[in-house]
């Protein structure tokens, strides 16, 4: 795997072509070049699209140029890794075809420079989300995603924007929630003290880099209003907001 690397997290690009969708797309185009011209590897933590399903005969078309420049860094050599979300979990093969992804329907697990990384998405892991995570088993399970797939593409897009919530964070810029960050910690300590070096984890749209026993948890933020970036070097982590 090479170095550097980049980790972003809760992207939530939207079906539409509003103002405020191209501002976030052109900022993340913007990375995208200087991930090309610095090499290294994109990590997705999920939740890139705010809905994806893989109907093989169907792209909604307000994600094309999304995928035209995921597939510019494919084309340049930059390896993508993209660990399925909430939003996007139903992916089927798309992904590797069209800009060829590793696409993890679970967590990402990795060794570099001695140390092991946990690449997790997040959902579900809060005691808080016990009704979610039965909700989350049926809507993964195999009859589930028959049945969607018998609805028309169109329509499954429209009921996607129905229920999708991202609408609710674009008013918050520096989400902080002490009570899911303190729970997190304590999810994460036996873990890193068992296990990882780092944890990177996404879903919450918390952000910064926590030390637990010389160990790091890192909460991945959002490109919805926060527009974070996690890199790792090799040696050190930094965490920035991506201005451009």
């Amino acid at each position: 795997m090479k170095l550097p690397l980049y980790f972003i997290s809760d992207v939530h690009f939207q079906m539409t072509n509003s103002k405020q969708e191209k501002l976030r797309r052109k900022k993340m185009y913007s990375l995208f070049k200087k991930i090309q011209n610095t090499g290294g590897t994109l990590i997705i933590g999920g939740d890139f699209l705010d809905f994806w399903y893989d109907y093989g005969y169907y792209i909604a078309p307000e994600y094309s140029d999304i995928f035209d420049e995921l597939d510019k860094l494919n084309q340049s050599g930059i390896k993508i890794h993209y660990v399925a979300g909430n939003h996007d979990y139903w992916d089927f093969g798309f992904f590797e075809k069209k800009f060829k992804a590793k696409f993890y329907k679970n967590d990402f697990e990795f060794k570099i420079n001695r140390k092991s990384i946990l690449v997790t998405h997040g959902d579900g892991v809060l005691d808080r989300d016990k009704y979610y995570r039965v909700l989350k088993t049926f809507l993964r399970s195999r009859i589930n995603i028959f049945l969607f797939k018998l609805l028309p593409a169109k329509l499954g897009c429209t009921l996607a924007k129905i229920v999708s919530q991202t609408d609710k964070h674009f008013d918050k810029k520096e989400y902080v929630n002490t009570e899911i960050i303190n729970e997190l910690k304590i999810w994460s300590k036996p873990k890193l003290k068992k296990e990882y070096d780092t944890i990177l984890i996404g879903h919450y749209h918390q952000n910064g880099i926590e030390k637990i026993d010389n160990k790091n948890l890192i909460f991945m933020g959002d490109w919805v209003t926060q527009f974070k970036v996690t890199e790792f070097d090799g040696q050190q982590w930094h965490q920035y907001t991506w201005k451009k």
